[in-house]
């Protein structure tokens, strides 16, 4: 255009500013931002705006706050370009100083937002839901939208706060909020992720205007929760609707296989990942590893591990005896709202290694003190692409001849010189 001898105007700048800032081309539109000045058009406030988000987005606040300190016009998409910047690169203090110098008249739904997703990326709920409820009764006809409790719900559910998540989505049925793709996943995640999975099942059944995202919320929730045949069953419908799967979703499924044993639709997972070039992924590639692993398949297992490009170290402190982190996971383990028993006989299981068997006691304490209960014991064995369940105790689902068969593995594997390790996990198990 310019080699045309075509002159920009002032709709011109900010299509090519926008550009500058997905593309993170900072350099790019400092030279645009020259142009605008050797141009005339530096007094424009659509331009000006457009710099402002430019140099936010890229964190580069000085550039930002001067250019918006020399506006001689501001309007809405200004004070909220501001706003929302410094809340981006954690400069929150400064972003609610200026949210409280700004006009009332001008104060919209978005420089609400943007500041109550500052404080839930804080962790700090207390200051957010308070300054939600002093947005719902500004009077200044100002309501909070999707985007607005979509923020809600995510700093509920990366804070597994259950009990205000409920209150924020009975508050989005009331108000009669209109649920789009992203407020349909946060909800889905809040309950999935605070161990109702149930309510999310609900949730993904009732909404239609669901995504991928979704579909994989709910998946993750299944799998956190242990649920790993409900995984599968996901799976297969995600099939049948012809949605396609990402990686996120493979990494689920290929956890879900792992834990069942379900080696013929773990080959099938990689089958597609390979056919979608998307096997080499570190994170997939790992849950690869784990897969053919768990379902005895070491050659498999050895040759994707040999195939990985990149390889990252394994979130393992028992087998290299790092007291000094086990430590640390402990603390954090303890302050869990949703305690698992599996977390605490893995720490006691460290503790006991190094014997330290005083630490080893003090988990039993706390297990013991806040009630937590082991669940029945649980197998799975894959015949003919179908996956059985074997729960403790339980044989009411499965003819009886494969119970017998079950048991005659089991003496195999102790004709075969298997030992179970009771030193140490049978002290754990028995303790709790």
């Amino acid at each position: 255009m310019l080699r045309n001898g075509v002159e920009p105007s002032n709709f011109t700048y900010p299509f090519v500013l926008k550009a500058c800032s997905i593309l993170g081309l900072i350099q790019v539109g400092e030279q645009v931002h020259t142009h605008v000045y050797k141009l005339g058009f530096r007094s424009d406030v659509y331009v000006n705006n457009s710099l402002v988000h430019m140099y936010c987005k890229s964190c580069c606040l000085g550039y930002a706050q001067n250019v918006w300190d020399e506006m001689l016009i501001r309007d809405e998409v200004s004070w909220n370009s501001i706003i929302s910047g410094y809340v981006q690169c954690g400069e929150l203090e400064r972003a609610r100083h200026l949210f409280e110098e700004m006009p009332i008249r001008q104060q919209n739904v978005v420089c609400w937002t943007a500041l109550i997703n500052g404080y839930g990326k804080e962790g700090n709920l207390g200051e957010m839901l308070r300054l939600f409820r002093k947005m719902v009764v500004s009077g200044e006809d100002i309501e909070p939208n999707s985007a607005t409790m979509v923020c809600l719900l995510s700093s509920c559910s990366s804070l597994s706060n259950f009990e205000v998540g409920r209150w924020v989505s009975v508050f989005v049925e009331i108000n009669a909020i209109p649920v789009n793709a992203i407020l349909c996943t946060a909800l889905i995640d809040l309950y999935a992720k605070c161990g109702n999975v149930d309510k999310a099942q609900q949730l993904f059944d009732k909404f239609s205007c669901k995504n991928l995202a979704s579909w994989n919320a709910l998946m993750t929730g299944y799998v956190h929760g242990g649920c790993l045949e409900e995984v599968v069953n996901l799976y297969r419908r995600m099939q049948v609707e012809l949605v396609k799967p990402d990686e996120i979703t493979m990494v689920n499924v290929l956890s879900a296989c792992a834990g069942l044993g379900a080696l013929e639709l773990g080959r099938e997972v990689h089958l597609y990942l390979g056919r979608n070039c998307l096997e080499q992924n570190v994170v997939v590639a790992t849950a690869l590893v784990e897969m053919y692993s768990k379902c005895g398949n070491l050659d498999d297992a050895c040759l994707v591990f040999v195939k990985t490009r990149h390889k990252d170290l394994a979130f393992a402190c028992r087998i290299h005896k790092n007291l000094e982190l086990a430590n640390k996971v402990g603390e954090i383990i303890m302050t869990l709202p949703n305690l698992n028993l599996g977390f605490c006989i893995l720490l006691s299981n460290i503790y006991a290694s190094a014997g330290r068997w005083r630490d080893v006691a003090k988990v039993r304490r706390f297990v013991k003190s806040q009630r937590i209960k082991k669940p029945s014991g649980c197998s799975w064995i894959e015949v003919e692409g179908v996956v059985h369940r074997f729960v403790v105790e339980d044989k009411s689902h499965l003819p009886q001849e494969k119970y017998s068969i079950h048991l005659n593995l089991i003496d195999h594997l102790k004709d075969e010189g298997y030992v179970p390790i009771l030193d140490v996990f049978q002290n754990n198990i028995d303790g709790m």
